[in-house]
């Protein structure tokens, strides 16, 4: 046969151009959605929504820590149990499971989980203060036990990780009315259990497991009536992971076993007296928490930056405010969710939130992919009452893989 003229091909040939140029144009799509997808994968690992909220002891203790004298001091217990009961925490339970059912947060941190109990009539107080009488033992609010059951009966599962307990004191206490006669004059004795708690969102993606916890050795040392006595602040841990990650040999010691690995802390630093105790606590604090994983700090700081969002605003606080917040940042945390969130009486009805105490932190620097308060949506309860004198801080952070 004679050589092919340059006019005739075989069958197909025409086609091979336009496929050549259809494959060529494939794989310039898929090269874009094959590097989307590995730049999808280093967006960062599993996400986590956590919570802190302080859901206020109930009173204002200042009179009775500043009673020149006992009988002062049985007069302003006096007045901090009739605040106690004006400010009704059975009910603002209720707002406050409301809140962490609709953050939908996987760890909760919360502070000022009082327990009140009380003893009629007064035998005279008892240890640390008074030398004297027995433990009240009678519960008139338990803090801990009324949120658990507030938040079955709005259907948000959560379980108690951690509790731990701190301030602890007592004092007799006129609450009749009559004129203050020192010990004579008190009606009942009445004490106050001060505790810091770590729930978990039951059917959480997040798996917790070994807690710890610590007094802080730095407190607060005044006298109440011409009597002694130091406040306990402390903080607590959970040890905690997400399963899903890297299951390879090279995965790191935070990933091992398929999970992401981090550590929860919970804290409520001390506010009263001079801020560099507070100070010294959140050092005490950085060191007692120290580790390789990925670190998420939440709490009442009592603490914040000057600026927008910080502790700094005008008329407010010591100078010295912002030293322990600024411990946590030479330290490394990163700030993931300030706002302001405090601080205002229950029962204001036009209240003041001008100020950042709640913090939510990480070391490792976490992104914030949302974070808001909570309780600033006008809800009141029966009587009237917000649910706090703060607010909640909820983070929703992306772990490192």
């Amino acid at each position: 046969m004679g050589q092919m003229s340059n006019s005739v091909r075989p069958f197909g040939a025409r086609r091979k151009p336009a496929i050549l140029l259809a494959a060529v144009a494939i794989l310039a799509l898929a090269i874009p959605a094959v590097a989307d997808a590995k730049k999808g994968k280093k967006k960062g690992g599993p996400k986590v929504t956590v919570m802190t909220r302080n859901v206020y002891l109930g009173a204002d203790l200042t009179p009775t820590i500043e009673a020149e004298n006992l009988g002062a001091a049985i007069e302003a217990a006096g007045g901090v149990v009739a605040e106690l009961d004006a400010t009704k925490f059975p009910e603002r339970a209720v707002l406050i499971a409301q809140e962490i059912k609709k953050s939908k947060a996987d760890l909760v941190g919360l502070q000022e989980v009082a327990k009140w109990t009380d003893q009629t009539p007064s035998d005279g107080g008892s240890p640390p203060i008074s030398p004297i009488g027995e433990p009240a033992t009678n519960v008139r609010y338990d803090f801990l036990a009324l949120l658990e059951q507030e938040l079955a009966n709005a259907g948000a599962k959560y379980k108690v990780i951690g509790v731990q307990e701190e301030f602890e004191a007592e004092l007799p206490a006129n609450t009749d009315g009559n004129p203050n006669n020192g010990l004579l004059g008190a009606d009942e004795d009445v004490r106050l259990l001060m505790r810091d708690v770590i729930l978990a969102r039951k059917g959480s993606k997040v798996d917790t497991g070994k807690v710890d916890q610590g007094n802080y050795t730095t407190r607060f040392e005044t006298e109440v009536g011409g009597l002694p006595v130091a406040a306990d602040r402390g903080w607590l841990s959970v040890e905690a992971k997400i399963e899903g990650g890297d299951k390879g040999k090279k995965a790191s010691a935070s990933k091992k076993g398929g999970s992401t690995k981090f550590r929860f802390v919970n804290t409520h630093l001390e506010a009263f007296g001079d801020p560099t105790i507070r100070e010294a606590q959140a050092k005490e604090l950085i060191a007692a928490t120290k580790t390789k994983k990925q670190l998420i700090l939440v709490g009442d700081l009592n603490s914040g930056l000057p600026g927008p969002h910080g502790i700094g605003v005008p008329g407010f606080g010591d100078p010295n405010d912002p030293l322990a917040f600024q411990a946590f940042v030479d330290a490394g945390f990163k700030d993931n969710g300030a706002r302001h969130s405090c601080c205002d009486d229950p029962r204001d009805a036009n209240p003041v939130i001008d100020h950042t105490v709640d913090h939510v932190l990480t070391k490792k620097g976490l992104k914030t992919k949302k974070a808001f308060i909570t309780g600033d949506d006008g809800e009141r309860s029966a009587s009237g009452l917000s649910a706090s004198d703060h607010r909640g801080v909820v983070s929703k952070l992306q772990l490192k893989k």
